[in-house]
């Protein structure tokens, strides 16, 4: 009965103008988050390591004893791609929001009239894969008997909801929804 309601639920979302503002707001959101390029610091700073790894490479090729050397460089390639792995990530949110700038409430409308046709096809696993890809939680208020479904989409809004990257890295954004009827 619960699982029901909650389909009942996502289906009418789906088609409600109020969740698609609500959504189209929080994509503007995000996109606003995002407008500089958040890495632009952080490049000049790999670039610098990187001339002193160079640097410390022809120093210690002419050490008797390179060791200490060598544990240095070591230490500053760990650093660099570290920051080179948060370039990347911080590069991948930006383009994301960059997706966002010419969305309307007419993009987003498509995009859930898709998943909600998508949706009516699919099989048990499937549709299961799909809703714990867009549901973040569910909760239920113990004394009212209310829920509240908090729905979690990825910013860049295309119909993909598998990522082989890691889903933490796909910026998200949230949208929540009463649930009544059970």
């Amino acid at each position: 009965m619960i699982e029901q309601a909650v389909l009942d639920q996502l289906s009418s979302d789906l088609k409600s103008s109020a969740f698609i503002t609500a959504l189209t707001r929080e994509a503007q959101k995000f996109r606003e988050a995002h407008r500089s390029d958040p890495a632009e610091d952080l490049r000049p700073e790999v670039v610098k390591i990187a001339d002193q790894i160079s640097k410390m490479m022809g120093m210690a090729s002419q050490l008797e004893d390179p060791a200490p050397a060598l544990r240095e460089i070591d230490i500053l390639e760990k650093k660099r791609k570290t920051l080179v792995a948060e370039i990347q990530k911080q590069a991948q949110e930006y383009t994301s929001a960059a997706l966002l700038e010419n969305y309307t409430e007419s993009h987003v409308t498509s995009f859930l009239s898709g998943m909600s046709e998508n949706m009516e096809g699919m099989d048990r696993e499937a549709l299961k894969d799909l809703l714990s890809s867009i549901i973040d939680r569910i909760t239920l208020d113990p004394v009212s008997h209310e829920a509240e479904a908090s729905y979690r989409f990825a910013a860049d809004l295309r119909n993909k909801m598998a990522s082989p990257r890691g889903f933490d890295l796909i910026p998200q954004f949230f949208v929540k929804s009463k649930i009544v009827g059970f």
